[in-house]
């Protein structure tokens, strides 16, 4: 994908790759709620059995990240520790590695996305309502919360944001 930056290729990330981002990501979220409020997940977790981690890339530095966990038996994929360098932001990266996550999801034969965000995080709360995330109740391990917004999409088997899979 091309950006104002340059052009950002989007793959799976080691865990060292993305160490910085991991760090830059816990800092922020422990900054805006406690602690029994983050939901964390390792990068090392999400390279694991039943996950994928996804790094975008401009040329060698790692500029945003994303993880996908699987919980085919529950019937959704998770959205986890989506997250774009801060001089980063604003060029589609976000839009771009959610949209990845999604294919991968409907390769996965998962129709059902889910995902947790934090109420104070006002920027991430407008991608996921414009990329079609409606809120709803808690899921899975999390409990209802006043720090958490969570949210669920349904994909197209065929599509993801207008595009053929």
């Amino acid at each position: 994908m091309d950006t104002l930056y340059g052009s950002v290729i989007i793959r799976t990330a080691q865990p060292d790759e993305v160490a910085g981002l991991m760090e830059q990501s816990s800092a922020l979220l422990s900054s805006l709620y406690p602690a029994e409020s983050n939901h964390l997940v390792s990068a090392e977790e999400l390279s694991g059995t039943n996950a994928v981690l996804l790094g975008a890339f401009l040329g060698e530095s790692s500029v945003g990240m994303i993880g996908l966990v699987d919980y085919r038996e529950d019937g959704y994929a998770e959205v986890k520790r989506l997250f774009v360098s801060e001089v980063h932001r604003g060029a589609g990266i976000a839009t771009a590695l959610m949209a990845e996550v999604e294919a991968l999801a409907i390769e996965w034969g998962l129709f059902l996305m889910r995902l947790e965000t934090g109420v104070k995080q006002p920027e991430s709360l407008s991608l996921y309502s414009r990329l079609g995330y409606v809120t709803r109740e808690a899921f899975g391990r999390y409990l209802e919360d006043e720090h958490s917004a969570v949210s669920y999409t349904h994909l197209r088997a065929h599509e993801t944001r207008g595009n053929l899979v």
